[in-house]
């Protein structure tokens, strides 16, 4: 068996040199089981287990190992040190990541303490491989400590998780009431041309009873209509038995309270219409809701029916419990949001007169020009090829479905002048074909201007026709409607009497209205209302290609068809929904973050949420908030840890903000991971399901975690790729303005939360802890480079090498500290951290400073968008010895090695708790350091800057005039601690 065992072992060895750490395992556990007298076996089987990750067997395999071995009287000292190291460190590393339990190391204790003492008490290493007495000594001492910790972890550790949570990645954007998407039912996949159903009929018992829905952002709510259609198609399709088990939920969440305020008062409409009997009700219900979703004003009886629910609302949602009808359920901590927004619309002194001045019907065509909506300055040249040929294809489409057509087709289509024959018809079509072809693309392509009797009353009137059941309450609109509907045109007079109608008893849609449109902060150059320049009548056709998504029907409207039909139709389908599933359904409501909001699910911190709503989801859309949220870097992240552990489980999104910034597919994922598309599930163990974000949609998947390591990257792969990461993070590119502007907000904090998903996809604890060390030494040693160019990121860049040098990290550090000690008790690896640093969670506070702007904002193009923009950094400064300007101007060569400043002198913080240029920003310091910097110098200051830019945005405040923000109930303690201080 001996002879069995070596030749194990001598493959084990081969493995373990080529870095397969999970084939040496196997050939070692082999090893063992033919020789299990030789201490040899066992303790390569450690070495082995513990690169792979498996700290709680490597500890094992040490113990059996040291039995065998202090039985032999010429047991070797090195080979004892070694096993001695290694269980020290697994021991460390199991601890922290929750293998090794309290009861395990109280079961091994004097075992344990055995080894440890053999170890230190022994004679000196002589071996090179072996680590040295103090190395010893070191990794013993920080198993002590996380030792005399381990009960705080599991005392603490959820807390620590939730404050982790809680930390900023992203401000807001702006508020857009209006969608542009085609209606999506995420039961049949994610929108037209991109099926993926559920088959509800076909899902397990299980899975029926547990169905969840996010949205976020939700936008104007249209695919959580859309879903719930789709879900009470899914419904009628079960079995009488399987229905009982039916439960959907539905997750609504969006960053802008008006939003979600917006969505809610869409729901409680629908929750009306579906409970109410009375036929006039109905019908003005349906009218509120149309003119509301899909309008910039509304008739007075749809104005009062919102004032009324506005006032309805109110007294619900300050009801103790909340009184809201039986699906919907809002979050306790997004009320005080909704309720601003609820009264901002029932006192905000809007008119219809200056509501509609503002407002203009532009379809795609208006605003590109003759030329189309295919041709669209700025952008990319790639993009604008992928345009070309696209519409080359439809085109060359369109024109063989004319020229093919049969005689019988022909003679039936609207193609041919009255008294026409086929055959004269066919030959004026040959010699006008361009021109055909033209037209029926103009009703096709997206953004299509809509041809109907109703859009030409639009444009006069820039309202809808109301419905023929209340048209009589509108005496100057009758007439002028016939003459429309009668001669396609409106007399003078009669658009008169109707304009002074609407201008004297109309109101504008008031839910498209937001605080921040009166905000001079926001609109410096507004006058309080919003720019609704927007084809109203797209939102009418994405309703009626919904309405007809199951006839086999032209998605075209008819000349005499009206929003009112569409709108009436697709509603009642939606309330019929509601009606049916009742209770089967929840409709739940959440102001926040995407990423911030499924953290604090994940990590226990959404304590304002029932116990019973689900933490993990079948379907999210995203819709185009990765936009905003550095892409699908962000999307792995946050959002793909709570999706169901479920093939058919995806989270998707498109690309709206910057479509014409890319090159393609490969340069949108390269740009937001630094990877291509291809290694994304090797390095973070997801699925790519569908890769066409930039034209389409970009979907991904779930795997079960963690990953065997033979599935993920190499350590040398991990360690190149995450030192990329870091880097870009340490100093970004550059951004476009507009339509090519790329966002890659992510902070150091999300860099933190890339490391903890890599802990839990399977990545070995010790290899991100000492690529950590490594940071934390305040330089590092790398051929790595950032990216200082403009965004997008070249695909090249994945590859691209400097000359190695020596790096500077010390600037970022503290912000590590205060990243560290608030995840303390929550870290899944160990972190020998600096001498000066926290590790206490309490000592992580905000402070506040009043600042004043070095700059002016606008929202024109190409100029400072708003001062509320997520793109910023904080420099915090020795004014005595720094220059501001000249620190931020020079960060690139401070990061490269640059000895001016000195380490000490500065630093940076790339997440900040609020911010606004015009007024204050808030940022978290450990309360110890900051208390250090006053007793050290009364000159250190804070500026805030933008990083996309470098331009510096806000005067420096000196470190007197930062306010601590902190919990009275904590002062006392703080003070306490505060005395302690040398």
């Amino acid at each position: 068996m001996a002879a069995k065992a070596a030749k194990f072992k001598q493959e084990g060895n081969d493995l373990f040199k080529a870095g397969l750490f999970a084939g040496a395992c196997d050939r070692y556990f082999k090893a063992e089981k033919a020789d299990p007298r030789d201490p040899v076996y066992p303790s390569n089987l450690s070495a082995a287990l513990f690169e792979t990750g498996d700290y709680a067997a490597c500890a094992e395999a040490v113990l059996r190992a040291w039995k065998l071995l202090k039985a032999k009287s010429d047991a070797k000292h090195d080979l004892i040190v070694r096993l001695s190291s290694r269980l020290a460190k697994a021991l460390c590393y199991g601890a922290r990541a929750g293998s090794i339990t309290v009861s395990d190391v109280s079961t091994h204790e004097a075992a344990i303490e055995e080894l440890r003492k053999a170890s230190i008490t022994g004679k000196p290493s002589t071996s090179t491989s072996a680590p040295t007495d103090d190395a010893l000594v070191r990794v013993w001492d920080e198993w002590a400590a996380i030792r005399s910790e381990m009960v705080a972890y599991a005392q603490k550790g959820d807390a620590c998780l939730g404050g982790l949570s809680r930390l900023p990645m992203f401000s807001k954007a702006l508020y857009v009431p209006f969608g542009t998407d085609d209606v999506i039912d995420l039961t049949a996949g994610w929108g037209p041309g991109q099926d993926h159903p559920l088959k509800i009929d076909k899902l397990s018992v299980d899975m029926l009873s547990k169905l969840a829905f996010m949205f976020g952002g939700v936008g104007d709510g249209r695919h959580v209509l859309g879903t719930l259609c789709g879900l009470l198609d899914g419904y009628w399709k079960l079995s009488k038995a399987k229905q009982l088990q039916f439960k959907a939920h539905l997750t609504l969440l969006d960053i802008h309270d008006a939003t979600l305020a917006r969505d809610l008062c869409l729901f409680m409409l629908l929750h009306e219409l579906a409970t109410t009997k009375d036929a006039t009700a109905k019908v003005e219900i349906k009218a509120t809701l149309m003119y509301m979703f899909c309008g910039a004003a509304m008739p007075p009886y749809c104005y009062e029916r919102l004032q009324a629910l506005f006032a309805d609302l109110r007294r619900r949602l300050t009801s103790t419990p909340t009184d809201l009808p039986g699906p919907i359920h809002v979050v306790s901590d997004s009320i005080p949001a909704i309720l601003r927004i609820i009264d901002y619309w029932s006192k905000a002194p809007k008119t219809v007169r200056k509501m509609l001045a503002n407002h203009e019907s532009m379809s795609l065509w208006d605003r590109s020009g003759m030329a189309g909506p295919q041709s669209i300055p700025g952008v990319s040249a790639e993009f604008q090829r992928t345009i070309d040929d696209r519409v080359a294809a439809q085109r060359e489409q369109i024109r063989n479905s004319i020229l093919t057509m049969s005689d019988a087709d022909l003679a039936k289509s609207k193609l041919l002048p009255a008294g026409t024959s086929v055959r004269s018809g066919r030959a004026m079509i040959e010699q006008n074909i361009d021109l055909l072809v033209d037209e029926m693309q103009k009703l096709i392509m997206p953004g299509a201007k809509t041809q109907t009797r109703e859009a030409t009353w639009y444009k006069m009137l820039k309202v809808f026709v109301p419905p023929k059941e209340l048209l009589a309450r509108h005496p100057s609109f009758e007439v002028a409607w016939k003459q429309v509907k009668e001669k396609g045109e409106m007399a003078t007079m009669s658009k008169h009497k109707a304009w002074a109608h609407i201008e004297s008893e109309w109101k504008p849609n008031i839910t498209i209205f937001d605080p921040s449109h009166d905000d001079p902060h926001y609109f410096p150059n507004g006058d309080g209302y919003p720019d609704v320049s927007v084809d109203m009548f797209q939102i009418i056709n994405q309703f009626h290609k919904f309405n007809i998504r199951d006839k086999r029907k032209m998605a075209f409207l008819d000349d005499n068809q009206t929003a009112w039909d569409v709108c009436s139709e697709f509603f009642d389908n939606v309330a019929a929904a509601l009606k049916t599933l009742g209770n089967r359904v929840t409709l739940e409501f959440i102001c926040g973050g995407l990423s911030e909001e499924l953290a604090k699910m994940r990590f226990k911190g959404d304590v304002a949420r029932p116990k019973e709503f689900p933490r993990k989801y079948t379907r999210m859309w995203l819709s185009n908030v990765p936009d905003y949220t550095h892409g699908p870097m962000n999307m792995i992240l946050y959002e793909i840890p709570n999706l169901q552990d479920d093939p058919l489980a995806a989270v998707s999104c498109n690309v709206l903000l910057n479509t014409g910034a890319w090159s393609g597919d490969e340069e949108y994922m390269h740009t937001y991971t630094l990877l291509e598309s291809r290694d994304i599930p090797r390095y973070l163990a997801c699925r790519v399901i569908t890769c066409r974000p930039v034209m389409e949609v970009l979907v991904l998947g779930t795997k079960p975690l963690p990953r065997p390591l033979t599935e993920l990257a190499t350590r040398d792969e991990l360690t190149t790729w995450l030192t990329r990461v870091l880097f870009n993070t340490f100093i970004p590119g550059k951004s476009k303005p507009n339509p090519n502007n790329v966002r890659l907000p992510h902070n150091l904090v999300a860099f933190f939360g890339l490391l903890m998903y890599l802990h839990r996809a399977g990545y070995p604890g010790h290899w991100l802890a000492e690529f950590l060390t490594r940071v934390l030494s305040g330089r590092m040693v790398s051929d790595i480079a950032p990216y200082t160019g403009w965004y997008p990121i070249p695909v090249s860049e994945r590859t691209r090498r400097v000359p190695s040098r020596a790096v500077r990290t010390d600037p970022w550090l503290v912000e590590f500290e205060m990243i560290l000690a608030t995840a303390y008790h929550a870290l899944p690896f160990p972190v020998l951290l600096p001498a000066d640093f926290s590790h206490d969670p309490d000592d992580m506070v905000v402070y506040e400073a009043r600042v004043a702007p070095v700059q002016q904002f606008t929202t024109l193009p190409m100029l400072n968008e708003n001062p509320y923009e997520p793109r910023t950094h904080l420099l915090f400064f020795r004014a005595d010895l720094v220059s501001a300007a000249g620190a931020i101007r020079n960060l690139p060569s401070l990061f490269e090695g640059s000895a001016s400043p000195a380490p000490g002198t500065l630093f940076i913080m790339t997440a900040q708790e609020h911010v606004q240029y015009q007024e204050c920003i808030r940022f978290r310091l450990s309360r110890r350091r900051v208390e250090r910097m006053k007793k050290e110098s009364a000159r250190w200051s804070m500026v805030a800057f933008r990083s996309g830019t470098g331009v510096l945005a806000t005067q420096p405040v000196t470190i007197g005039k930062w306010v601590l923000k902190v919990d009275e109930a904590k002062e006392v303690e703080y003070q306490q601690i505060l005395e302690e201080l040398d």
